[in-house]
């Protein structure tokens, strides 16, 4: 399992131990799939290398993208992911005609930071591929330098899930100076499982588990432990 420091979804606590709403979902769904799991912590880039290599089998938290399906198989959805779009709360008032993505594109003034292989949704990778926007996005290994630029007026927002938030007030990030200016999506997430290393046997073991998960009573717990929305069952 190849995964990357996201706090609430995947950390490590003050005695070192992996914590995070991913983490729980995860041993949940792999104890009802008869599976064990082994980590390795690192950037979300390379979990996307190794995982199309092989070297690691599987990881969580994916977004499923054709580009993504070339090298990966996706399991059901387990949750679901917000995505919105910080601005500073001193521009708050400058912008407040932009309701929608599309109202950016002519706004050559709004420069958008964004983490390195991170995938928002279709409605997010659409908008990336407006030729409006191909000079107009920052793309970052981590967050954090990404809020800094923003507070500092460098850059004019930043695409996040909200909940990812916590980790930037851990390490300071002055919060109260930002606010959503626009929800984007809400987007289901998936396992993601490398093609070269596991089979359609093993997908459906875990789709049969996470099904399993999805309507019992652990689910809503773990969801309410870090208090997370429960996404809709289907």
């Amino acid at each position: 399992m190849g995964w990357a420091s996201w706090h609430p979804f995947s950390f490590r606590d003050e005695q070192q131990q992996l914590q995070g709403l991913d983490i729980d979902l995860l041993q949940a769904i792999f104890s009802r799939a008869g599976f064990s799991a082994s980590y390795s912590e690192m950037p979300w880039a390379r979990v996307l290398r190794e995982l199309e290599f092989g070297t690691i089998q599987l990881t969580m938290s994916a977004n499923q993208t054709a580009e993504r399906e070339r090298y990966a198989r996706f399991s059901l959805p387990y949750r679901n992911e917000e995505t919105v779009l910080l601005v500073r709360r001193q521009d708050r008032a400058r912008w407040q005609g932009i309701t929608q993505l599309s109202d950016l594109l002519p706004r050559q003034d709004f420069t958008i930071g964004m983490m390195r292989d991170f995938d928002y949704g279709t409605d997010f990778r659409t908008f990336m591929q407006s030729p409006q926007m191909q000079d107009r996005l920052l793309a970052r290994l981590r967050m954090e330098p990404l809020l800094k630029l923003l507070l500092a007026g460098r850059i004019q927002g930043v695409v996040i899930d909200p909940m990812g938030l916590q980790e930037m007030n851990l390490a300071g990030i002055p919060l109260d100076d930002l606010t959503p200016l626009l929800n984007i999506q809400r987007t289901p997430v998936h396992l993601m499982l490398s093609r070269c290393t596991t089979t359609p046997a093993q997908l459906h073991r875990l789709d049969e588990a996470i099904q399993a998960l999805l309507t019992s009573p652990e689910y809503t717990q773990i969801l309410a432990r870090y208090r997370y929305q429960l996404p809709p069952i289907r």
